[in-house]
């Protein structure tokens, strides 16, 4: 039983939750200094027994084709609205459309329902766009793919109170505007999206402390990951690049397809709706965080945040997570979503609206790694405010204690220990606690036993920075395996290496005896790369345990007809995306060494400034160096070479320079 006493919406009705300042996540590095025997856990929603919430039953339904559901509780008309996508798959229901048109070959509805409750849902007969000559649906919109809503109450045009945002395929975002969120205005173009953003659940709103609108939505790169842009006007947009991608693990295997960001306390988080195309074409719903919405990491890798049902129940395969500012009812956040029971294929699927429930600031906790002993939290610096302190925690059958320390390591108050489960609970001091220190700066240690700690609440930040992400191996203190070289010599054959267009191998006439040409007819830049996945070659992995020492060295030798651009060398993780070096050395008719030089422990800052460059959608130089996937060789000015032979192809571990 939670004990509820800081949050005068916790007890009754629904609200809206604002952002708080003062309300920390403890999954917020910048609040947690050091912590020892601590784990992360993972929140657990649960859903609701109501599900799902309504069935697609109406004639004009013919696909709820991933639901993408936007969710608002209006506290000005004191109801639930929900904005959900609907697909027209079979021809039969196209040609019952008012008019048929198309997007992609299906019609494509935007529907409309409200509720009193949160539960029980109402599909209004809005008499908008007949069905099969029926005016009584509740289509609010058509020719609209991929839709996000939003109530603005920031734009002082009435007429622009509801906001739309959708494409019309990548590259083709448009926007609309509404005075209720029924009627709906022409669509419109916008500026700012380059051709390979779109085909997702598109997602905008206006921040209101960043004083501008966001719209995050899919950047495709052969994979699906997760761009973000910024407006003043809701028409003219910048690109503020890629914010989260899969891991050089996951590969192409599981992808970003979604995500919808909202502001929690101090930060952010995010429903991200992770794609498996490469193990059963699923969709899994995990959580994601960021200090300033730009930088994300998702919280748990690999691990929903609201899990698939059993095979066979009505969320089995697929989960899309809504859209829309947090809403609290009787002190449970509900998190709506849509769940279908068919994978993530074709267009002939319903996907029907959900509802899970989460305690308040339930989303990722820290308690003891080892249960049999307590675990330890230091806090950053915080600055005490006028405010109590409060904490969100599970201490049923454990225990809290926690201590309030100086700027220079002396004690000023302990608490009395907390037994209880609490949301927002107060702190009681056995002394006089914060109030003689105010807009000071202090340090909260908090002792876990049988216990999870899941938010602090009424202190300010001090640093509002995150810390620097330092490379693993930078530690001077780690082993590094002794020195080894690897060559590719093509004496044999290709050696598993691929070439844009065309790569050839030769048996003799290289520097030591095979060698491969590579040839791009046609167009501008031959490309020579190393195999990868089950073709991987010897130059593949972590060369810090590969090849050993601190640093290494790539060599290449090469040559072409005519003279040309110099050599570029590229180091790929996995097979995604590089890092390169423009070498001094230019192609020619005589076979020509090319090297560079690198560090293993070097930050990304250090590897630029020695002359890499990373690629706009890049992983870090140390994650890059840990999952080597393939070497790529091309010449720098496109159109100087349409061909080139390489040889002995050479990485080699090197020890500490002076």
């Amino acid at each position: 039983m939670f004990l509820m006493s800081g949050f005068s919406g916790l007890a009754d009705g629904q609200t809206v939750l604002k952002p708080d300042s003062r309300k920390h996540l403890v999954i917020d590095p910048r609040v947690i200094h050091t912590a020892q025997n601590v784990k992360r856990v993972l929140g657990a929603p649960v859903k609701a027994d109501e599900n799902p919430l309504f069935q697609a039953d109406k004639p004009w339904e013919n696909s709820l084709n991933n639901l993408y559901p936007n969710v608002l509780w209006d506290e000005e008309e004191q109801i639930f609205k929900l904005w959900h996508k609907c697909v027209l798959a079979d021809k039969e229901a196209i040609a019952k459309m008012a008019s048929p048109s198309t997007v992609h070959e299906v019609g494509w509805y935007l529907l409309y329902a409200t509720s009193k409750n949160g539960v029980n849902w109402e599909r209004p007969e809005l008499g908008l766009h007949p069905f099969d000559g029926d005016p009584k649906t509740n289509i609010v919109a058509r020719d609209c793919p991929n839709v996000g809503v939003f109530k603005d109450l920031h734009d002082p045009d009435a007429k622009r109170r509801y906001k739309m945002v959708s494409d019309v395929g990548l590259g083709k975002p448009q926007v609309r505007f509404s005075p209720d969120g029924i009627h709906w205005g022409p669509a419109l173009a916008v500026k700012g999206f380059g051709a390979q953003n779109g085909d997702t659940h598109n997602n905008a709103f206006w921040d209101e402390k960043l004083g501008r609108y966001l719209w995050f939505t899919k950047l495709y790169l052969g994979e699906r990951t997760m761009a973000r842009f910024e407006s003043e006007d809701f028409l003219n947009w910048k690109n503020t690049g890629m914010v989260l991608r899969s891991s050089i693990s996951e590969g192409r295997r599981s992808q970003t397809y979604c995500m919808t960001p909202f502001r929690y306390g101090s930060g952010w988080l995010a429903y991200v709706m992770m794609y498996h195309p490469g193990r059963d074409r699923s969709v899994d719903c995990e959580l994601a965080w960021s200090p300033d919405s730009i930088q994300w990491e998702r919280v748990t890798p690999g691990v929903p945040f609201i899990p698939r049902g059993e095979k066979g129940r009505y969320d089995s395969e697929c989960l899309y997570a809504m859209a829309g500012p947090p809403i609290l009812k009787e002190g449970q956040l509900q998190i709506y979503y849509g769940g279908d029971d068919f994978p993530h294929t074709g267009w002939k699927r319903h996907c029907l609206p959900c509802l899970a429930r989460l305690p308040l600031d339930h989303f990722v906790g820290l308690q003891p790694a080892d249960p049999e002993k307590p675990a330890t939290i230091f806090t950053t610096k915080l600055r005490v405010t006028d405010q109590p302190l409060r904490i969100t925690a599970d201490a049923e059958g454990g225990s809290i204690r926690l201590a309030v320390i100086d700027d220079v390591g002396l004690g000023i108050d302990e608490a009395n220990e907390i037994k209880a489960d609490l949301i927002d609970g107060e702190v009681i001091w056995k002394g006089q606690g914060f109030s003689e220190h105010i807009g000071k700066d202090v340090h909260l240690q908090f002792e876990l036993k049988n216990a999870t700690l899941w938010s602090i609440q009424g202190v300010d930040l001090v640093i509002t920075e995150m810390p620097p992400k330092l490379n693993p191996l930078k530690n001077p203190h780690l082993p590094t395996a002794p020195v080894s070289s690897r060559t590719v010599s093509f004496d044999q054959n290709g050696e598993n290496w691929k070439g844009v267009d065309q790569i050839t191998h030769h048996g003799a006439g290289g520097v030591k005896g095979g060698y491969v040409s590579v040839s791009r007819a046609g167009r501008s830049l031959p490309i020579a790369a190393s195999g990868t996945g089950s073709e991987q070659t010897a130059l593949a992995g972590n060369w810090h345990q590969v090849f050993g020492g601190r640093e290494a060295s790539i060599s290449c030798q090469v040559r072409s007809k005519t003279s040309g651009g110099k050599v570029q060398i590229e180091i790929f993780a996995g097979d995604v995306t590089p890092w390169h070096f423009e070498t001094k050395v230019p192609f020619g008719s005589e076979w020509r060494e090319a090297e560079v030089r690198l560090r293993y422990d070097w930050s990304d800052e250090q590897a630029e400034a020695a002359g890499w460059k990373r690629s706009a959608t890049g992983f870090t130089w140390a994650e890059t160096i840990q999952n080597v996937g393939k070497v790529v060789i091309v010449p720098v000015a496109a159109g100087a070479l349409d061909a080139f032979d390489l040889d002995e192809v050479t990485v080699t571990g090197l020890k500490n320079s002076p």
